[in-house]
């Protein structure tokens, strides 16, 4: 019986701030021996992971390529297999981008091999982004007020940016939240569905920064490892470990403690007991 550890999330749980050198090899390791989930597998005694995170990945991104996922599996690997989703920032939005590129062998929905692989891009005569190691990657733009990214568009052009940024001419933080509810509900009922084991958590937007009704709502209806309304995770304040960096993301030492965090808050709620 393989037990399996499946996460998903943006940059904290991929490794941002740590991922340079962009090649296969390092990516790797990082993924295999730093970042959270490693520890956790480690600690808690998983066979394997799966990391599908992606920076700058939205709430969107991961609800769909974890049913991707999901929908691949053996009911064998789901019976064991524990989710722990980390969601990211509420106005980050995705969007499909139906541009033709013969380079790429484009089959979206293969996280497996879209968040494993790391693809080399250069910027031909005519501003389009082309590879030089052709492999199946993902169609869909990632994008927040801040930033885009695409590897099928030329970041730099103005009219990709306004095309990419305009939702949110219209978006309110409302909009955002009352999404997020809608998307908590979606990956809840389907990894009930598919009787995987599972816990949220959430880097930025602390719920205990909502109106009551909305805490007292995602507290009793999601398995939110911030237990309590009043509970404020050591996570939270992680930039506290190396105040002196301006880098948001948790260092080497920080995704050690976070999932020495994580793992005591799944301990707290008594459904999952293993030796560490």
């Amino acid at each position: 019986m393989t037990k399996t550890l499946f996460t998903n999330g943006c940059s904290w749980t991929y490794g941002g701030g740590l991922d340079t050198p962009d090649t296969k090899e390092h990516i790797t390791h990082l993924h295999d021996n730093i970042v959270w989930p490693a520890h956790v597998k480690r600690l808690m005694n998983f066979d394997e992971q799966v990391n599908l995170s992606a920076g700058c990945g939205s709430n969107q991104r991961i609800c769909r390529t974890t049913f991707d996922w999901l929908s691949k599996q053996t009911p064998e690997t789901l019976k064991n297999t524990t989710a722990i989703i980390q969601w990211t920032c509420v106005d980050r939005y995705e969007y499909y981008v139906p541009k033709n590129n013969e380079t790429y062998k484009i089959e979206p929905g293969l996280p497996e091999e879209v968040h494993h692989t790391i693809l080399k891009h250069t910027l031909n005569n005519n501003n389009a982004f082309s590879t030089i190691d052709s492999r199946t990657i993902d169609r869909w733009a990632k994008v927040n007020p801040h930033g885009l990214i695409s590897y099928y568009e030329d970041h730099r052009s103005e009219t990709v940016i306004n095309e990419a940024q305009s939702r949110y001419r219209t978006y309110t933080e409302q909009e955002g939240l009352l999404t997020w509810l809608t998307q908590l509900g979606f990956l809840h009922d389907l990894l009930n569905y598919y009787n995987v084991e599972h816990y949220f958590w959430q880097f930025s937007s602390f719920i205990k920064g909502y109106d009551k009704h909305v805490q007292d709502y995602m507290y009793e209806r999601f398995p939110f490892l911030e237990e309590t309304r009043s509970h404020q995770w050591e996570y939270q304040r992680i930039l506290d470990i190396k105040p002196e960096t301006n880098d948001c993301h948790p260092d080497e030492l920080g995704h050690e403690q976070l999932a020495e965090h994580i793992i005591k808050a799944i301990a707290k709620k008594k459904t999952i007991l293993r030796s560490l």
